[in-house]
């Protein structure tokens, strides 16, 4: 990722263009090479990896390259299914929005506005969610292979009780402060209604990531790419029947209707392999309460928008600090209630 950051910079600065094609191609070019040294990187690191490892005879070695394929070929297929598909849904969007405009340049400044500006808004948050899935599959595939579902239920609740405090504070940021992070971002705000719209399906796009992962360290990694296909399926369905006739408004009730979608599948198959118990109520009902009593309560004394970058920062922390501040509060008061409970027993 940094090499390609690093090419990406080079191509813009050192060789800069006015020209929109030759532009894109430098986009291109960049993610090419550095997928390229990203192969071959990890294809050293095996390498050196597989000569500290000793004692491997041809049979285990042959039965280990059986276990890799089972997994990765059925990956593979999956994978290139939904890249094919994942292109194909891209291209109809735009498509489908000119049904509705008559007009190609309109269609496409809404498909990037909410592509291109509102969704990376949305997931920019996410890098730290997604830190922390990347690490759970090992975790996760470690208590399967020791039926630890005891532990693993825990880390379960664990990562769940931190996703949903976390996801739902970010949505009362994007919702109470939308015209200063539009503003702050594009110098623009045309896409603060999108923001306010979609950005509600915070939780469930960053529980998904969260129970991929999961599902994923589980030897579960086939049924997360056919649940993914299904919700590509069924989002091109949709795109083709609704968006020529609600335009850019039936784009976001898609956008929803799939992630609420992927997110139902990938939890129904969690439950079925580890039978976890979540309190909904405590870690999503009551944090999204006190979230929106701090939006009130920030609404309520300041009633002017200062798009000043400091002043915005110090306003998002005095928000993040009210909000920890309300989610300690009511977790002291849960505790004191459960341990005067058990006393009365």
């Amino acid at each position: 990722m940094i090499f390609q950051v690093v090419l990406t910079c080079y191509f813009l600065y050192a060789l800069p263009s006015s020209n929109l094609s030759i532009v894109c191609t430098y986009l291109i070019l960049a993610t090419t090479i550095s997928s390229v040294f990203e192969f071959v990187f990890n294809y050293i690191l095996y390498v050196i990896d597989r000569r500290k490892i000793s004692g491997i005879n041809s049979k285990s070695n042959g039965n280990y390259l059986r276990r890799i394929l089972r997994i990765s070929f059925p990956v593979a297929i999956t994978s290139y299914v939904r890249s094919g598909l994942s292109t194909l849904k891209q291209l109809l969007i735009p498509f489908s929005l000119e049904k509705h405009t008559s007009a190609c340049d309109e269609a496409l400044s809404q498909y990037g506005l909410i592509n291109g500006m509102t969704m990376p808004i949305l997931m920019f948050p996410c890098i730290i969610i997604t830190s922390c899935a990347n690490l759970l599959i090992p975790e996760f595939a470690r208590y399967n292979i020791k039926k630890d579902f005891n532990r693993m239920n825990q880390i379960i609740t664990f990562i769940f009780k931190f996703t949903s405090f976390f996801s739902i504070c970010i949505i009362g940021i994007f919702l109470t402060f939308t015209e200063e992070i539009c503003y702050l971002i594009y110098n623009n705000l045309d896409i603060s209604e999108f923001l306010v719209i979609l950005c509600p399906l915070i939780i469930l796009i960053y529980l998904d990531k969260i129970i991929d992962a999961m599902l994923r360290g589980l030897d579960k990694q086939v049924g997360v790419m056919f649940c993914n296909i299904f919700d590509l399926f069924s989002t091109i369905l949709l795109i083709y029947t609704l968006v020529p006739i609600y335009g850019i408004y039936g784009y976001l009730a898609i956008i929803a209707i799939s992630e609420i979608l992927n997110f139902t599948i990938s939890l129904i198959q969690l439950y079925k392999v580890t039978k976890f118990k979540f309190d909904y109520f405590s870690y999503i009902v009551v944090p999204t309460l006190l979230v929106l009593a701090t939006k009130f309560l920030f609404d309520a004394i300041d009633n002017y928008i200062e798009y000043d970058t400091g002043f915005v920062i110090f306003k998002v922390l005095i928000f993040i600090s009210i909000y920890i501040v309300l989610l300690i509060s009511f977790n002291i008061f849960k505790f004191i209630k459960q341990k005067r409970v058990v006393i009365i027993k």
